[in-house]
């Protein structure tokens, strides 16, 4: 009976050791900010217009919501449910739909005589 607990004891061992001394990137799962990232590579993938833009100042605003919709549509996209390309305008609506307002800077500019100027500069004209 001894000698079964002390093999036992040997076996837990070097059970311990093989898990501690694993070479690095050995059947460990990914970290939540790896998968994540690949996540947010996929999606940027399918951005189009100002949609990163949208996606910058939402992740900036809302990160933990935002963080969730990128995960969400990056598996659909992984899928193959979501296949068309995704604009600025069409993200920035998702998010207002879900209840959170992001304000993306935008400014109206006209062409006029080989340069652009902002609606501001021609009232102060």
């Amino acid at each position: 009976m001894d000698e079964s607990i002390e093999l036992k004891l040997l076996r837990l061992k070097k059970m311990k050791q093989r898990l501690v001394s694993k070479p690095p990137g050995s059947l460990e799962p990914p970290s939540e900010e790896e998968e994540f990232n690949k996540y947010l590579k996929i999606f940027k993938e399918s951005l189009v217009d100002r949609g990163e833009e949208v996606l910058e100042v939402a992740m900036r605003d809302y990160p933990e919501i935002t963080r969730k919709v990128v995960t969400v549509l990056a598996k659909k996209i992984m899928e193959g449910k979501l296949v068309e390309k995704i604009s600025g305008g069409e993200l920035l609506r998702l998010f207002e739909n879900l209840g959170l307002h992001i304000h993306i800077e935008t400014s109206i500019k006209y062409y006029k005589r080989g340069e652009y100027k902002s609606l501001s500069d021609l009232l102060r004209e």
